[in-house]
C-alpha cells in the first residue's frame, strides 16, 4: 500500500527539541515535479540567453564586416571610374590616331572582340535573389560586387580593342617610319651645286650626254655623309666614278656617291642617315674635287632634287 504522508523532520544538535512536518504524498510529489520543471525552464533560459548573447556577437562581428566591406567596395568603386576614365582617353587617342593613319581594322580579332560578354552575374544571381532578406546590407554589398564585376569584364573587352588597335597603329607607323628614314631626304655633302640631273654638255668632247646624278663640289677631304639609312651594296672602283659608294636603302631605293678619295665603309655594312661613308675626291673622269650624287628607283636614275628637302 503506498504512503499517504511523509513526515519530515528536523533534528537539532545541541537542543532536545525536535520539528517535524507531516507531508501529504500528493504534496511531496507535486513538489518533487515542480522542481525539476522550473530547473528545466531555468536551463532554457540560459541556453536562450546564451544563443542570444552568441548572435548579439556575431551581429557585431558581421556589422564590423559589412563595415569594412562597404569601405573596399567604395575604394575599388573609385578605382574603377579612376580607370574607366584614362581608358576612355586612351581609346579617343587611339580613335584619332586611327583616323589621322587611315588604318583599317583586323576584321577576325575584332569580331571576336565585338561578341557580347558573359553575364557575370549568370552564377550568382540565384544567390542574390534567395539572400537573407533579414540582412539587407549584406545583399546589397553582393549586388555592389557583382557589378563591379561586370565592370571589370567591360574593361577588359575595351582594353584588348584598344590594345589591338594601337598594335596596328605601331605597326603602320613603324613601317612608315622605316619608310621615312629609307628616303634620301638630305644632301650627300656640304659645298656647291655645279651640275644638275639632265641633259649637259659633256666636260671631255662637248657633246650632250644625259647627266644622271648631282654634283657638289668642295675642298679635296670634304666628309660626304649617307642620305638615308640603308646598307652598302658597293664599295669600290667603278669605271668613270673612281672610288663609289652605293647604298642599298630598301623599297627599291639605292643612291651613289663617286669620285670619292678614300672609302670610309665597307659591303655588307648597315649605315644610318648623316654617316660619314667617304671623303671627297676627284677620282675617274672628274676635272676637279666633287661628289657624284645619284638616286635610283629600280634601278632607273631619277632627279635627286625631288627628295632633298634641304636647301
Amino acid at each position: 500500500m503506498a504512503n499517504r504522508f511523509y513526515t519530515l523532520m528536523l533534528v537539532p544538535e545541541k537542543t532536545a527539541k525536535v520539528r517535524k512536518w507531516i507531508i501529504p504524498s500528493w504534496v511531496m510529489r507535486g513538489s518533487i515535479i515542480g522542481f525539476f520543471f522550473v530547473a528545466v525552464i531555468a536551463a532554457i533560459m540560459v541556453l536562450d540567453y546564451w544563443y542570444v548573447m552568441r548572435r548579439i556577437d556575431e551581429n557585431k562581428e558581421l556589422k564590423f564586416e559589412n563595415r569594412r566591406l562597404r569601405q573596399q567596395v567604395q575604394i575599388f568603386q573609385n578605382r574603377m571610374a579612376a580607370i574607366e576614365s584614362t581608358m576612355e582617353r586612351v581609346q579617343t587617342f587611339s580613335t584619332r590616331l586611327k583616323v589621322i593613319t587611315n588604318i583599317e581594322d583586323k576584321g577576325t580579332l575584332l569580331q571576336s572582340l565585338n561578341q557580347e560578354l558573359p553575364d557575370a552575374a549568370a552564377n550568382i544571381g540565384t544567390q542574390i535573389a534567395h539572400a537573407d532578406e533579414k540582412d539587407p546590407e549584406s545583399a546589397r554589398l553582393k549586388r555592389d560586387q557583382v557589378e563591379l564585376n561586370q565592370r571589370f569584364w567591360s574593361l577588359g573587352h575595351e582594353t584588348l580593342k584598344v590594345e589591338q588597335q594601337l598594335q596596328d597603329l605601331y605597326e603602320l607607323l613603324f613601317d612608315q617610319r622605316v619608310f621615312l628614314l629609307a628616303l634620301p631626304t638630305r644632301k650627300p655633302s656640304i659645298g656647291y651645286f655645279t651640275s644638275g640631273f639632265g641633259i649637259r654638255r659633256s666636260p671631255y668632247g662637248g657633246a650632250e650626254k644625259m647627266h644622271e646624278g648631282l654634283d657638289i663640289a668642295n675642298h679635296y677631304g670634304t666628309p660626304i655623309l649617307a642620305t638615308a639609312n640603308g646598307v652598302v651594296q658597293f664599295a669600290g672602283q667603278k669605271p668613270g666614278y673612281g672610288r663609289t659608294v652605293v647604298l642599298d636603302h630598301g623599297y627599291g631605293l639605292e643612291t651613289w656617291y663617286g669620285h670619292s678619295s678614300r672609302l670610309l665603309v665597307q659591303a655588307g655594312e648597315k649605315i644610318r642617315r648623316g654617316q660619314r661613308i667617304a671623303l671627297m675626291g676627284s677620282t675617274g673622269r672628274s676635272t676637279g674635287p666633287h661628289v657624284h650624287y645619284e638616286v635610283r628607283v629600280h634601278a632607273t636614275p631619277v632627279d635627286p632634287l625631288s627628295y632633298i628637302l634641304e636647301d
